[in-house]
């Protein structure tokens, strides 16, 4: 039975408050989850009402990485429609009843998510319009998927009277004078390559929103016009080049390290930002995928912080303002193209998707564009099934949608998406054990393939 929710946000505590004993002071979350061998820090809180099924409740969300406005107002239309809030990973959602006692929980970090009930204890008190609360889950190491946490919170409940608060306006002003700086661990097979050099750039907007590219590598960068495209490709030695959002949702990895077989891949899902901001002309915070991280069956980690300058966005980056059409009534003589009509033909919004970003199968080889003719190919390890079903994954996680009825089968697959006006027509085939995939797409930047 799909299950609808009326739900209204939380303001992010961001002050200082007192949790439970005396003297013991945090911000709006302390705490740790832990899944698939993995544990992340939660230091933020949000909570807001909710309903289910006729019963109201308290929803608290915990996570590494502030929520935004504009990222809790989109979760919240989803959950209102039966479906699920996304949220900055790695975070962790605990509903209470309104009586104090945890209902239960989900969890989503590192590609994982996991969900309870039975094994989760905890306790909220709301007084004067504020919630105070506690919750633990003890970790079975014997699980197929190991997980738990123990974390405490504090946060104001905002009431299905009050609104969201809009997001306070970035400050971009030129880039500030800092100089930019690494500093941290990057290891592939355990064998550390040095990132000691950083920068910051703008690129075409990602989700209607804008969007940047931080380029670390172990040789300087500095003096590349195309940074993020050659450090992919090892030219200056190790390097991680990670697409983001102004607020630290990171949508697009790529790794170049020698230490690996796969010199170069892509891996998203397995990294996060914390402690990620961006004002006054300047990027700072920390990257960590918390740990080693299992690809094509070697590992590779990162947990560096750094700081960066990073101007205005230039025109070409910014997001085009939609225009509302004047003109209600219904279908005109003039709203049809005519011969010989010199009118400038309405264009996107904004450029599309580079190919290089498109999501794969998180064990994605072989990777070949070919730009001139917008098709791309790889390779999995995956049977052509779970391939597909890997690739429709990770595909929906990057705002892709079905596009027709697919067809599946353990011998050839054919797969259709959408993206706004974006297009893809994906083949799947057995290969040497595996899978090869082929993509032919349509509406995507092919900018320095």
């Amino acid at each position: 039975m799909t299950k609808k929710f009326s739900l209204i946000l939380i303001v992010t505590v961001m002050s200082i408050v007192t949790l439970f004993a005396e003297g013991e002071t945090t911000k709006a979350a302390v705490g740790t989850l832990t899944l698939s061998k993995k544990s992340y820090k939660l230091a933020h809180a949000v909570a807001y009402e909710s309903t289910t099924g006729g019963e109201e409740e308290v929803a608290v969300v915990l996570s590494a990485q502030p929520v935004s406005s504009e990222k809790l107002k989109k979760a919240l239309a989803a959950e209102k429609e039966g479906g699920f809030g996304e949220f900055p990973q790695p975070f962790l959602r605990l509903v209470f009843k309104k009586t104090g006692e945890l209902k239960h929980w989900s969890a989503l970090g590192g590609g994982t998510t996991v969900g309870g009930s039975s094994d989760g204890t905890g306790e909220l008190k709301l007084q004067d319009g504020h919630v105070v609360g506690k919750a633990s889950a003890a970790v079975d190491p014997s699980a197929l998927i190991p997980k738990g946490f123990d974390v405490r919170f504090s946060a104001t409940l905002v009431k299905s009277s009050e609104e969201l608060p809009a997001s306070t306006a970035k400050k971009y002003g030129p880039a500030a004078n800092v100089k930019p700086s690494v500093t941290g661990v990057f290891k592939g097979n355990s064998k550390e390559a040095k990132l000691a050099y950083v920068s910051a750039h703008w690129r075409e907007p990602f989700g209607d929103k804008p969007s940047m590219v931080l380029v670390f590598t172990e040789k300087d960068h500095s003096k590349d016009k195309k940074p993020d495209f050659n450090a992919g490709f090892g030219k200056f030695g190790g390097a991680v080049i990670v697409s983001l959002h102004e607020d630290g949702d990171i949508f697009g990895c790529e790794v170049a390290h020698s230490a690996l077989q796969h010199k170069n891949f892509s891996s998203i899902g397995s990294i996060h930002t914390n402690d990620f901001t961006f004002e006054n002309g300047k990027v700072e915070g920390e990257l960590t995928t918390d740990g080693q991280h299992d690809t094509f069956g070697e590992t590779w980690e990162v947990k560096i912080k750094f700081v960066a300058p990073l101007g205005e966005i230039p025109k070409e980056y910014q997001v085009a303002k939609s225009t509302e059409t004047k003109q209600a009534s219904p279908k005109s003589e003039e709203s049809e193209p005519v011969e010989g009509d010199n009118r400038t033909a309405t264009k996107p919004a904004a450029p599309g998707l580079n190919a290089k970003d498109l999501a794969l199968t998180k064990d994605a080889t072989d990777v070949e564009y070919k730009s001139l003719v917008e098709q791309m190919s790889f390779k999995s390890k995956l049977p052509v099934k779970s391939a597909c079903a890997d690739l429709s994954a990770n595909l929906k996680a990057q705002g892709w949608a079905k596009d027709g009825n697919d067809l599946i089968t353990p011998n050839s697959s054919i797969l259709n998406r959408k993206r706004g006006s974006a297009k893809l027509t994906i083949f799947v085939k057995p290969e040497a054990g595996g899978s090869e995939v082929k993509m032919m797409t349509e509406g995507l930047s092919w900018d320095g393939q």
